[in-house]
């Protein structure tokens, strides 16, 4: 498969520096957005540690899954024992040829990889951010997604937790189609109509990006903006089936062979095995079930009780020791009680405690707790304190992920 891929990047018209990296390294066949958080240097460190960590890992052989597993271990070991980069992160997201006819898209964030084929441009990869999950369970609509005060929160980045889930993307391309990686800077300015009309414009690649780029900085700029487009110039030919095989000349038929002695009468059948000897083979066959399914019974049970979560008890907020709904007779119990009443919550707060937020381990449920009270004491700091109308426009929220619904993360200004 031939590729050629262009690039661009601006700090934007409000950032005061570029926490955005990319790579575009043509010998490996390997591409790449990152989006870094974390406040201060973190974030230009914890995108510029991943992009370098993916590319040595893939020319090292890894396949790109796992590449971004080690990507996600060298930010977390870039950041220890510096105060500077604590809770630093990035998202990542990288493509590479599968072979034949595909690429292969690994994902991790709220950075996107599109696809224009035929003139139409289709999002591939899911946003993993707060307001995206709400989009995907019906609770707020994608146009009230673009002006949701919350939309800058990610509930998975790389540095975050030692364990990461990579989501994995096949795409069959032909020759003509064009992919296009970018950060979020370019899809919180520009829409995805508007998108596809520039990226379908262009044929250079390069131009498409720096177009791309230029797009978002006209909408106002209000964050990095980084843009890789690869353009699929060649792709493997399907191979065929040998012509001189095709246009060979049929074998003349074979002269008939004397017919065969007939075959020797079958042998009486052996007398069948004893009852015993019956019982003996049902139960080497069963009990090997029977002690698979008993570990995985104990498996269960070892996961629940070493599980918790945030959840609602008689209106009060409270960590439960278990999992949401129980499983398999091991129903969650009250392991911790706080003052926190639901009143007290916003309305996404109170939908994700509903919903059995930062499940996972206790640790992460007493920190994903903690931001609660955090949130609440500001809350009310702020109803109690004289507001000044103002005429100038907010700045864009720092970025920061979010604790996963699967398990604990910290939370990391971006």
């Amino acid at each position: 498969m031939k590729l050629a891929a262009g690039s661009a990047t601006h700090t934007g018209l409000v950032r005061g520096n570029n926490e955005d990296s990319f790579l575009v390294d043509n010998e490996h066949v390997l591409y790449a957005i990152a989006d870094g958080m974390g406040g201060h240097r973190g974030g230009e460190v914890a995108s510029r540690t991943a992009i370098e960590a993916l590319r040595a890992s893939v020319a090292a052989g890894l396949p790109v899954h796992d590449a971004i597993v080690r990507a996600n271990s060298a930010v977390i070991e870039r950041a220890t024992g510096d105060e500077e980069l604590t809770g630093m992160g990035t998202t990542l997201t990288a493509v590479v040829v599968a072979g034949g006819r595909q690429l292969l898209i690994g994902h991790v964030g709220d950075s996107r990889a599109y696809f224009l084929h035929d003139g139409e441009l289709r999002r591939i990869t899911d946003d993993h951010s707060l307001v995206e999950e709400l989009v995907r369970e019906g609770r707020l609509t994608p146009e009230q997604a673009e002006s949701h005060p919350q939309r800058a929160i990610v509930t998975r980045a790389l540095g975050v937790d030692t364990d990461v889930d990579v989501d994995l993307y096949t795409i069959e391309v032909e020759a003509g189609d064009r992919v296009v990686l970018c950060s979020d800077g370019l899809t919180t300015m520009v829409r995805d109509r508007d998108v596809e009309r520039l990226a379908r414009s262009e044929p250079d690649p390069q131009r498409a990006a720096e177009v791309l780029v230029d797009a978002a900085n006209r909408a106002g700029g209000e964050d990095n903006t980084s843009v890789v487009v690869i353009d699929v110039v060649e792709v493997d030919a399907v191979s065929a089936p040998d012509p001189e095989l095709l246009a060979a000349p049929a074998e003349p038929p074979r002269p008939m062979a004397p017919a065969p002695d007939p075959p020797p009468p079958p042998e009486p059948p052996a007398p069948r095995a004893s009852l015993g000897r019956r019982v003996r083979g049902a139960l080497l066959l069963f009990l090997p079930l029977v002690l698979v399914l008993g570990i995985a019974i104990g498996g269960v049970a070892w996961y629940a009780r070493r599980s918790y979560y945030v959840g609602f008890a008689n209106h009060r907020v409270v960590i439960y020791r278990g999992v949401p709904g129980g499983v398999l007779g091991w129903n969650p119990t009250v392991d911790q009680s706080t003052r926190l009443v639901d009143r007290q919550l916003t309305q996404i707060d109170h939908d994700r405690v509903t919903g059995g937020a930062a499940r996972g381990s206790l640790s992460g449920a007493r920190q994903f707790l903690a931001t609660l009270e955090a949130d609440v004491a500001a809350t009310s700091t702020t109803t109690t304190t004289t507001s000044t109308t103002s005429t100038t426009r907010p700045a864009r929220k720092a970025k920061q992920p979010a604790p996963k619904p699967s398990r604990p993360t910290a939370s990391t200004p971006r």
